[in-house]
């Protein structure tokens, strides 16, 4: 366990599945605090569970980051105890696919722009006095390639593309801007990849973009980033690798 998140208040979106679930347990492991939210509730509890079982620190909340007044209950709990938030983990993004077209769901492509960009917005807004409270805090957004100017090798709709340009200017801008308060905002563009459970030992003799990458590395660079000291600040990485459709 490296010292450097041990104690550390970790607030992570999206963490009922997935990489956020996987990101909160690897915290969790290096003695993170971790306050977790899902938009199902049995989902951040079962991430508790699991973070609880092997000696961790966790508290489970329900927030759907699409909905605005989620949202607003999510960060009032937060705030509550009057701690600062060390790291905001900005995980959370409702995933569409296909062409756009007529038949297209409105509320489908309301909720993919909210969950995507709007609702991380409004946390992000939300919890600015806490992270301005901390020793010096941290806000990791997980972006993705489509959020890449004229990047298209992907299968995700065009208005997940939007939401994720949506997420790119946002962090682009408030980088600068919040660096002024010893916030260090760092964008993370993975290609597609894969969680193989919380344990994986990777096989390093396979050749390169031949698989999918593997959220344990995605877990290791955000590691590194936040190991690094107040001097240093990563604004953006960005990943080589394959897509599903460079696969097929």
């Amino acid at each position: 366990m490296s010292n450097s998140l041990k104690g550390k208040r970790v607030v992570v979106t999206g963490g009922g599945r997935d990489f956020g679930q996987a990101i909160s347990v690897w915290l969790a492991r290096e003695g993170a605090h971790v306050d977790l939210c899902a938009r199902q509730l049995a989902s951040a509890e079962a991430t508790c569970n699991i973070i609880r079982s092997e000696g961790g620190i966790a508290r489970s909340y329900q927030c759907d980051i699409s909905d605005a007044q989620s949202v607003n209950v999510f960060a009032k709990q937060l705030l509550q105890d009057g701690l600062p938030v060390d790291i905001l983990i900005l995980n959370a993004a409702q995933w569409l696919e296909g062409h756009l077209s007529d038949e297209d769901s409105d509320a489908d492509i309301i909720s993919t722009i909210n969950s995507g960009a709007t609702g991380s917005i409004l946390l992000t807004k939300a919890l600015l006095p806490s992270l301005r409270k901390s020793q010096g805090s941290d806000i990791i957004a997980m972006v993705s390639v489509c959020g890449i100017s004229h990047f298209t090798r992907s299968i995700a709709h065009p208005t997940f593309f939007a939401a994720k340009h949506a997420m790119s200017g946002f962090c682009q801008n408030i980088s600068h801007q919040l660096s002024k308060d010893n916030i260090r905002v760092t964008g993370i563009y993975p290609p597609d990849f894969e969680v193989n459970g919380f344990d994986e030992v990777l096989d390093d003799h396979k050749t390169m973009g031949q698989q999918l990458l593997n959220g344990s590395s995605i877990w290791k660079t955000i590691q590194f980033v936040l190991s690094q000291p107040r001097s240093c600040h990563i604004s953006e990485i960005y990943f080589q690798g394959p897509t599903h459709k460079d696969l097929e």
